[in-house]
């Protein structure tokens, strides 16, 4: 299956380009500290991370490991006290705040635990808001594309109070897709969701990355959730204390974390 083309307005050439023969995602010694003295909080303590193309990374740890910031990093909702942030190619800690802004709606996507759709907007006119906010000509085709593409093709002009749960997080899903980013930053990206609900968005989030070769990074406390990663990065007091392949067991989180003495 073809992958639908982009057609953003004009801008700087370099946030349009994709990333070739290179991470998707790099941190280096990346550190996020509030507040100062005694009372400091350091919430990313020199994380090192690298994200490959087309890789899907779950990232679990306890509550206030650093699991949140991180993501917003990545995805430049928030700068590093120290360190760097690179996204496919680009350095977030060395862009201004426009061409931030265009990398940020241009080559990364965000899928939210609370879904984040507006509620007087169809399914097609909320998978294609990013599209419509930065002038593309295409944005409706494009947008129903992808909700064809996760299932909903029968749902085009349903509005979120008309969907369930599941379905939501699909409009969600297409609307990250639709501006045919290089990274998906997904932060509990199930956790509103009843289990045969967040079975299937687990399995549409592998789907983006084995088969739509995205890179996706997903934040989740569910390590059922997180077997259907390739890969589990796990989290302490800001640091990154295991990194490690999954081999597609449910088992294989809860085997880690107990290593890591996260349980």
């Amino acid at each position: 299956m073809s992958r639908p083309r982009s057609a953003p307005a004009a801008s700087d050439p370099a946030l349009d380009a994709p990333a070739t023969g290179g991470p998707i995602v790099r941190t280096v010694g990346l550190r996020k500290t509030y507040g100062a003295g005694e009372g400091a909080v350091h919430a990313l303590d020199g994380v090192d991370l690298t994200v490959a193309p087309g890789e899907f990374v779950a990232v679990m740890g306890p509550s206030g490991c650093g699991k949140s910031t991180l993501l917003n990093m990545l995805g430049g909702l928030d700068t590093p006290t120290a360190g760097q942030v690179f996204v496919a190619g680009a350095d977030l800690t060395t862009l201004p705040d426009d061409r931030l802004t265009e990398l940020r709606r241009r080559r990364i996507g965000f899928v939210f635990q609370a879904f984040n759709l507006i509620p007087v907007l169809d399914a097609v006119e909320n998978a294609a808001l990013p599209l419509t906010l930065d002038g593309a000509a295409d944005a409706e085709a494009r947008a129903i594309d992808w909700l064809t593409r996760v299932g909903l093709g029968d749902r085009l002009k349903n509005r979120p109070d008309e969907l369930s749960g599941g379905q939501q997080q699909r409009v969600a899903v297409a609307r990250a897709l639709s501006t045919d980013p290089a990274l998906v930053l997904a932060d509990e990206p199930t956790g509103n969701l009843d289990s045969r609900s967040a079975t299937e968005i687990a399995e549409l989030l592998a789907q983006v990355a084995s088969e739509w070769h995205r890179s996706v990074l997903m934040v989740t406390h569910d390590p059922r959730i997180a077997s259907f990663a390739e890969r589990l990065v796990l989290m302490r007091d800001g640091r990154i204390v295991d990194d490690l392949a999954l081999d597609g067991s449910t088992t294989a989180p809860i085997r880690a974390m107990e290593k890591a003495g996260l349980l």
